[in-house]
């Protein structure tokens, strides 16, 4: 053979090595590694990342009158932590048809005490704003779970109070039960986030329109600012800013003096004069959020956190909205947050406010004009037990913890047992308000 027949051959040799090697490469482009996770891009998933049906298998667990939320992760990764966003599908079933397409979104984990359990709250959010189960459209929602509420509906009961008593905004909730990657997993509240929006918390999305929350479980990678003006001395009070996102130092510092400065406008409320309270923020609002809180006695609220308020540069500090009631109406593991009686809320802000004559003579008239919007709470509780009853019996045949007992877990004989607990608390919790008279 010539040298360049050997040439020629070589050359044809090594294209069809490249070639060959192109070939496994695409092949590969469309699997999975050892470990499970993808490695295409999400627009060239493969088509075996996601079953070809979503239909819920509901064999074990039957169809209980409430939707079923269907979730699929990409390749049914798994949701190991409350930062990675994992790419997932989700579709919505009735009895027996699904009753919506299958909607693109990502999944985490979220919540602190919820996280720590067997049965995960999880943050969900769509590719494009969607309405879901008759709320208004948005990409952000929440599945909280229920585990440590045994009558599964004291967030649900709160929010709807809040929205009777006509609070500025409180976020919208829809039973569902949720399979995530065909394991079902219980009974959920889907909840609208906290976020500003049309829908949602509705001020300015700008740079001088802010979403604050107290919060000591704060992460680090997280905005905070802090005020040790109301506090003992080396100690700081936490306060984090869930919008704008990536604020600039300018902002935080904006929010830092506001904080800062009506802080110490409290500590020179005088019972004996005018302090032009509603100058600083919103008396009306305040009232509401407070008798929220303190009605359910919820031990999340006593600014440490889950305690929200907004400030629009210029304005008032507008208190809300109510969050996170799991552990609210006698559902603590300490018994004395549990007891009915004693003022539970009058600390910190409150604290100070409450010193105000005029701010404590409206806050006690509220009750009074009110007083039947909490009681109705009981007849709220009848109807979301008559709603959720069959769904409950799937939930705790899934997690067996209906009996369990616990550091947050009170253990119940039934679940009767445990919504008529609720119940009892709340008629009690009203008598000894009334007697405060």
């Amino acid at each position: 053979m010539s040298r360049v027949g050997w040439k020629s051959h070589a050359a044809y040799m090594l294209f069809l090595c490249i070639a060959l090697a192109m070939t496994v490469l695409c092949a590969c482009d469309d699997s999975t590694s050892a470990n499970g996770s993808t490695t295409s891009s999400p627009n060239s998933a493969s088509k075996n990342a996601y079953p070809e049906s979503f239909k819920p298998n509901d064999k074990e667990y039957p169809y209980a009158n409430i939707p079923r939320i269907v979730i699929y992760t990409e390749n049914k990764q798994k949701i190991k932590d409350r930062e990675t966003e994992i790419p997932a599908k989700l579709q919505i079933w009735g009895k027996k048809e699904a009753e919506s397409e299958i909607l693109d979104l990502t999944i985490r984990g979220r919540g602190n005490l919820s996280w720590g359990t067997p049965n995960k709250s999880y943050k969900i959010k769509f590719a494009k704003k969607q309405s879901i189960l008759g709320m208004p459209k948005d990409k952000d929602w929440a599945l909280i779970t229920n585990y440590v509420d045994k009558s599964l509906m004291r967030n649900y009961i709160a929010y709807n109070l809040s929205a009777v008593l006509d609070a500025y905004y409180t976020p919208k909730c829809k039973f569902a039960e949720l399979y995530l990657n065909g394991d079902y997993l219980g009974l959920y509240l889907l909840t609208e986030t906290i976020e500003i929006g049309k829908n949602r918390l509705n001020i300015p999305k700008n740079d001088s329109s802010y979403i604050v929350e107290v919060d000591v479980k704060y992460r680090d990678d997280e905005q905070v600012v802090f005020s040790d003006v109301l506090m003992n001395e080396g100690n700081k009070k936490p306060f984090r800013i869930h919008d704008p996102k990536n604020a600039t130092e300018a902002i935080l510092d904006t929010i830092q003096t506001q904080i800062q400065n009506f802080e110490k406008y409290l500590k020179t409320i005088n019972s004996q004069k005018d302090n032009k309270v509603e100058e600083w923020i919103d008396v009306e609002e305040s009232i509401k959020h407070y008798w929220v809180q303190e009605f359910t006695k919820n031990p999340d609220a006593v600014f440490n956190t889950s305690v929200y308020f907004s400030w629009v540069k210029g304005e008032r500090i507008n208190m809300g909205p109510v969050w996170d009631f799991d552990l609210a109406f006698g559902n603590h593991k300490h018994d004395y947050v549990n007891e009915t009686d004693n003022w539970y809320m009058r600390k910190y802000w409150y604290n100070y406010l409450f010193k105000d004559r005029q701010y404590k003579n409206k806050s006690n008239e509220y009750w009074k004009l009110n007083r039947d919007k909490f009681t109705g709470v009981l007849d709220s509780v009848e109807t979301c037990k008559k709603l959720i009853k069959k769904a409950a019996q799937n939930n705790f045949k899934r997690w067996k913890n209906l009996e369990k007992e616990g550091e947050w877990l009170k253990p119940y004989g039934s679940y009767d047992e445990a919504v008529d607990y609720l119940k009892n608390w709340i008629k009690q919790r009203i008598q000894w308000i009334d007697d405060q008279e």
